[in-house]
């Protein structure tokens, strides 16, 4: 049986194996984080109305880059995505394991969502079709 997310105007389900990860008190904004099982994360954040989605993309390429040494970095084309939606896959490696993390953002209602899933590339490739499931959900909510 799946879990459901539902707050700030947003319904979603996902596995409920997933766990919700406690916000700080301290961190401003609507958002929600899961983790995978396997260490994975999805991420969901709505707080970022008055930055520009180049500005939104920089911060999260500058966010990893602290961490890690050599980003690649690939524009991605998602089925169903309109024009008010842009997807960017980062890679890098830690340890020995290629990290995938896809930063996807859009805008819908008036407000910019912020989404970030990351996984090992395998567990990544394996949650595919529940990033895109989730995904679909968000962009039809209301």
């Amino acid at each position: 049986m799946p879990a459901t997310f539902e707050s700030f105007g947003i319904k979603f389900l996902y596995p409920d194996n997933w766990k919700e990860v406690e916000r700080p008190e301290d961190e401003a904004g609507d958002g929600v984080t899961l983790e995978l099982p396997t260490g994975g994360f999805f991420s969901l954040e709505t707080d970022h109305e008055d930055q520009e989605i180049e500005e939104i993309i920089g911060d999260v390429a500058d966010s990893i880059a602290e961490d890690y040494e050599e980003i690649e970095r690939e524009v991605v084309s998602l089925e169903a995505s309109g024009s008010n939606e842009r997807a960017i896959d980062f890679r890098f490696y830690y340890l020995d394991l290629l990290i995938v993390s896809r930063l996807v953002i859009l805008t819908a209602g008036g407000r910019t969502l912020i989404l970030q899933m990351q996984a090992e590339s395998r567990d990544f490739d394996k949650n595919k079709l529940v990033f895109s499931a989730i995904l679909k959900q968000i962009r039809e909510s209301p």
